[in-house]
């Protein structure tokens, strides 16, 4: 008959509708942090040519992404380590995407020159000290794309929501 947003003044006039956004975008917001600490402490190493072993780690690594245990044994994980009906129990999970971290390793690998890394070790940078100040700046665009996948993949995740909390 007519346009009206009637519909729209109840959904919203519904305290439950506000908490769960609010839950949803804290979850959101704080996992994609995590992954993205998580992701850069485990890519950067492996992307260094001067680690020792950073193939066989990065072959143990990819194992785990084609064989996961699955559904039932990642439920007796959160059951016994007492993360049911708790936030922590969609953010611990998944705090690294080995997907995500093989793509940061290798836009390190190939998008950091190498030079600029062995300048900044003469002139007596640390492995963090280059991290921080050198290979973060030059990797804001791999940043902003894992940003968008972590951020959206948590927003969509309710499956796990439906399983681990009441």
């Amino acid at each position: 008959k007519s346009l009206t947003l009637e519909a729209y003044r109840s959904v919203f006039g519904n305290s439950k509708i506000l908490t769960g956004y609010k839950n949803t975008v804290m979850i959101t917001v704080t996992a994609t942090v995590i992954n993205l600490v998580m992701t850069t402490i485990c890519a950067y190493p492996l992307s260094r040519r001067d680690f020792w072993g950073r193939n066989g780690f990065t072959i143990f690594i990819t194992f785990t992404m084609f064989f996961s245990a699955g559904m039932i044994p990642n439920y007796l994980l959160i059951r016994n380590l007492s993360l049911l009906d708790n936030r922590w129990a969609l953010i611990l999970p998944g705090a690294i995407s080995v997907y995500n971290m093989l793509i940061m390793r290798n836009y390190f690998q190939n998008s950091v020159p190498e030079e600029i890394i062995e300048a900044a070790t003469i002139d007596g940078c640390s492995n963090l000290q280059t991290l921080i100040r050198v290979v973060l700046p030059l990797s804001k665009s791999i940043y902003a794309v894992l940003i968008i996948f972590y951020a959206v993949s948590h927003w969509n995740s309710y499956f796990d929501a439906m399983v681990y909390l009441t």
